[in-house]
């Protein structure tokens, strides 16, 4: 069983960073998804890591980085669907991520689309009705 949940201290936050041999990026937010013990309590290992800036207009993943072996697991994606939720709850309009962030085509897979900015997410179009935004992709 995996789960995702948000890293509450920049002192965890760089130590899964450094696990993962990614950047730590101090003036973010983050969210980690592990492997969990059945009854949830115990992280037994890493499968990802997301760490996030957001303003007011646009919210932007600074790194999406995997453990080694987790590329194409599902819980990236469910990794990313969180960040997404959280930063809409928020009523943060746009999510964005660079192509030097991830490989163009598990973006394209999330749901994300080339625009001027970047990749990116129009949140408020996406909840209000995903199948149909995933549809409308380029």
């Amino acid at each position: 069983m995996f789960g995702v949940q948000p890293v509450r201290s920049r002192e965890l936050q760089e130590q899964i960073a450094t696990a993962l041999g990614c950047d730590f990026f101090k003036d973010t937010y983050a969210f980690f998804a592990g492997e969990m013990t059945d009854d949830g309590t115990t992280v037994t290992s890493l499968i990802g890591l997301c760490q996030f800036t957001f303003d007011p207009t646009c919210s932007v993943i600074k790194s999406l980085t995997p453990a080694l072996g987790c590329e194409e697991d599902e819980a990236m994606t469910i990794l990313v669907r969180t960040v997404m939720y959280s930063v809409y709850r928020a009523e943060i309009p746009y999510l964005t991520i660079s192509e030097d962030v991830y490989p163009v085509d598990k973006i394209k897979k999330m749901g994300f689309r080339k625009t001027e900015a970047g990749w990116q997410i129009d949140l408020k179009k996406f909840y209000e009705s995903p199948c149909h935004y995933n549809a409308g992709k380029e």
